[in-house]
């Protein structure tokens, strides 16, 4: 049972640019004059920037775009406190709040058949008000009986940048993979879109966006590269609930331009619950449907993953 080292080393050259950015969350009330704070309205929107004055009644938050603003405790939903990084201080930058997390999950069964299964995922994600970077990577690969019969590597950079303070905005987008068992050697997707959210809260995000891309796939035997123009439209929620824990669902369709009738689709719904405030259980169901899959493959492949989540 060989591993394709190659994919592996791509693997961790694209995730190696993650940064490592420490972060916090405050209360929902706290001493005024922190560092960094995104107050969120009950009617949706979102001012960030710096307490200069808090009190029963109301908040002043100083943006370093449109000022001093005074805000009604009344319209408060929400009350986000971060720490400001001291470089970004010294140059005079707004700051930007790093999000990292690192997730691992293993399966093993022996007896009458031994399967063995390891998932790796990392994920950063830096936002201000007017911009947002994405960086993210998955790699999944399982065994049955000592024979490897599922390998499967993702890569994605995204960025988005917002039209001034509206809830619109446009992205740039980047995706790689590669199925061994799907017969693909690798797949990029390069593409560009618009994106609008509804809600954008600690307790309640919803987004949709649709861009249009190229699609360039290497198979690795028996089939011929091809490439497509496709769709990309996308719908992501994520609700608390219970206590701390939160649930995501994010589909992703992408449907061809060049063939007619074909199309991909991505699903995944993810549960997540925090034993404290670095480690989270996840569980996570992915479904990849592919409606012209190569030959001897099979049109729907799901997952189901259990992993643990470290967040720094």
């Amino acid at each position: 049972m060989k591993m394709n080292w190659k994919y592996f080393y791509m693997f961790m050259i694209l995730n190696s640019m993650i940064c490592l950015v420490l972060f916090s969350h405050g209360p929902l009330y706290a001493e005024p004059n922190k560092d960094y704070t995104e107050v969120y309205l009950k009617n949706g929107d979102r001012i960030s920037g710096k307490v200069i004055w808090e009190d029963d009644s109301q908040i002043k938050i100083d943006n370093n775009i449109i000022g001093i603003v005074s805000i009604k405790r009344t319209d408060v939903k929400d009350i986000v406190y971060y720490e400001e990084s001291k470089i970004s201080e010294a140059k005079g930058e707004k700051p930007g709040i790093w999000l990292r997390d690192i997730s691992i999950g293993y399966d093993k069964s022996s007896g009458n058949t031994k399967n063995s299964n390891l998932t790796v995922r990392l994920y950063g994600n830096r936002k201000t008000d007017a911009d947002e970077f994405t960086i993210k990577g998955d790699m999944f690969y399982s065994s049955a009986d000592n024979k490897m019969d599922a390998q499967k590597w993702y890569g994605m950079v995204r960025y988005a940048y917002s039209f001034h303070k509206s809830k619109w905005y446009n992205f740039y987008k980047f995706e790689g993979d590669h199925d061994r068992f799907a017969n693909i050697d690798y797949r990029l997707i390069p593409s560009v879109g618009i994106g609008y959210w509804f809600f954008d809260t600690p307790a309640w995000k919803a987004m949709t966006e649709l861009g249009i891309g190229l699609e360039h796939t290497n198979f690795r035997q028996g089939s011929k590269n091809k490439n497509e123009v496709v769709l990309i439209p996308r719908v992501f929620f994520e609700k608390g609930i219970f206590d701390k824990s939160r649930i995501t669902q994010d589909i992703i369709l992408y449907p061809s331009l060049t063939e007619s009738g074909e199309y991909r689709l991505h699903s995944e719904t993810a549960f997540i619950s925090p034993i404290n405030k670095k480690l989270s259980l996840c569980f996570s169901f992915i479904d990849d449907y592919n409606s012209n899959p190569c030959k001897d493959t099979k049109k729907n492949d799901t997952r189901f993953i259990s992993s643990l989540s470290y967040s720094f």
